[in-house]
């Protein structure tokens, strides 16, 4: 459920008319993958074989143009998660392969890509090597080798494993995650619960809001039991300049049993 830490960005990076700030549409995009991805991690035995998604954004109360989609395909244990953002400001992309048995997430592979106008495309990749436990991160100018002594996740992977733990009943959990060639512990908890509509209809939905130090940045997920456990809503407030809203537009998806 969290997605890819933000930062403020600033907004005049691009001289392109704009209501937004591009980098800060990236960066928000990011964010929204990965919260996204808790939307369709299956439900106790029930596992996915395919989930093919859309969604719409909204930057500070404007809805915005552009293809924003969500996929994921299974093979037994072995998940490929791709989401895509095609916007007139922005492109970007983050794809993850990451292996899942009983709620037991072991991430394999990561790799996210950008490109704003006049600009040069970024590109962050993970591999990790759980043989010699080490997890190697690579940027376009810098390259991060990580230790693997415990449980640790890319920014798609663990929001697999949180749902789960949601799911238990827990009201507060935290992940070790590498994020930007950095290693940090995000945490999560459960503040009450709201009605929320979407393209799918309304739906009672918990709050789950990420524990952070700055009051000036926000995080909240909205999760719905009765759809089993799915995010249909997230928000997100960066300072006065950002305020980022994703609702569910549409989903086609199968699911199968593989508890026998």
């Amino acid at each position: 459920m969290i997605p890819f830490p933000l930062s403020l960005a600033h907004p005049r990076t691009l001289k392109v008319r704009s209501p937004f700030p591009t980098k800060a549409i990236l960066k928000g995009y990011g964010l929204l993958c990965g919260v996204l991805l808790c939307l369709f991690q299956p439900a106790q035995a029930q596992s996915i074989d395919f989930v093919d998604a859309k969604f719409s954004v909204q930057f500070n109360n404007t809805p915005t143009d552009g293809a924003n989609f969500l996929k994921i395909t299974r093979d037994h244990h072995r998940y490929d998660v791709d989401f895509e953002l095609d916007h007139w400001l922005a492109s970007a992309s983050q794809k993850a392969t990451f292996e899942m048995d009983h709620c037991k997430v072991r991430p394999i592979s990561y790799v996210a890509t950008s490109k704003r106008p006049l600009k040069e495309e970024t590109r962050q990749t993970l591999a990790f090597d759980w043989a010699h436990k080490k997890a190697q991160y690579k940027s376009n100018d810098e390259q991060k080798s990580f230790n693997l002594d415990t449980a640790v996740y890319d920014p798609i992977s663990f929001f697999f494993e949180a749902r789960c733990d949601l799911m238990a009943g827990k009201k507060q959990f935290s992940y070790s995650l590498i994020n930007k060639g950095r290693q940090n512990t995000q945490t999560y908890k459960v503040i009450g619960t709201q009605k929320v509509k979407t393209g799918l209809g309304e739906f009672e939905a918990l709050i789950v809001e990420r524990v952070r130090d700055s009051k000036k940045r926000q995080t909240r997920l909205y999760v719905a039991p009765s759809l089993d456990y799915l995010l249909v809503k997230i928000e997100h407030q960066e300072g006065r300049l950002l305020n980022v809203v994703a609702t569910l537009k549409s989903m086609d998806y199968r699911l199968t049993d593989t508890s026998k």
